[in-house]
């Protein structure tokens, strides 16, 4: 039997989510039912070698090493699985630290498009922002966002108020 007819034959037997699966493909979850919620937000700081939660504020005292940001919770309604298209993003002020790879207002908060498992409805992330250098530390407005890639809307936005750098 040639490659095309077993192609078309196990094409009909699986379906089309079934051969996406068998040669590895990975589909996109559709944006229109992705939400996203705030678990928790505020001051982290190293525990055990790891970020812990601390202090739930939007108010951020600016000092080296102060750590900030959200854990969120991205849901997809009705599940599904594949590529969930959205991006994560940090505005801030204007910002200069080549040995940091920051500049302008906007840094990527993590990787975009994050991946749900097969009949999972929900995955949970957490996006920090740490001063680590001393030209990081500059007051003003810095908001997380995770934003929707087809039109840039964001479903989940959390501000912090930077003070007294």
């Amino acid at each position: 039997m040639c490659r095309s007819t077993r192609v078309a034959k196990l094409h009909a037997a699986l379906g089309l989510c079934g051969l996406f699966l068998m040669l590895g493909c990975h589909s996109e979850v559709d944006p229109t039912t992705v939400t996203a919620t705030v678990v928790q937000y505020g001051l982290y700081e190293i525990r055990d070698g790891l970020p812990a939660h601390v202090e739930q504020t939007d108010r951020i005292l600016c000092a080296e090493g102060v750590m900030f940001g959200v854990d969120y919770r991205i849901d997809v309604n009705g599940g599904g699985f594949g590529k969930i298209p959205v991006e994560f993003r940090w505005s801030h002020p204007e910002l200069s630290v080549p040995s940091s790879k920051l500049w302008g207002g906007e840094t990527p908060a993590r990787r975009s498009t994050p991946e749900i498992g097969w009949r999972e409805s929900s995955l949970e992330g957490r996006a920090l922002w740490n001063f680590e250098h001393p030209d990081e530390k500059i007051s003003g407005r810095y908001e997380f966002q995770i934003r929707r890639q087809a039109d840039g809307r964001a479903i989940l936005s959390s501000i912090f108020f930077v003070e007294g750098c």
